[in-house]
């Protein structure tokens, strides 16, 4: 993620899962959202899935939130993941 920080918080769910909450800062600031993650998914894939989404939101007309575009039936590739600007 280049030029763009990335605050990180984790919380183990009863599930076995875990919440990561994150924010970004930095020149493209004014992210933050939430991510379920396996427990043996490791850092870097949990930046890289977050730095994936944040790219593709700077093409917002073809990047929609699954739980806000729900009309039909879509194969969602997004994986458990929240993005929202600030």
């Amino acid at each position: 993620m280049s030029a763009l920080k990335l605050k990180l918080k984790s919380k183990k769910l009863s599930s076995g899962r875990f919440q990561i909450d994150f924010s970004t800062e930095g020149q493209a600031s004014g992210f933050y959202g939430y991510l379920l993650a396996e427990p043996k998914t490791s850092v870097s894939d949990v930046i890289a899935k977050i730095d994936r989404h944040i790219k593709a939101m700077a093409n917002t007309e073809h990047y929609f939130q699954r739980n806000l575009f729900s009309f039909g039936n879509r194969q969602n590739n997004s994986g458990k993941i929240l993005i929202f600007k600030k």
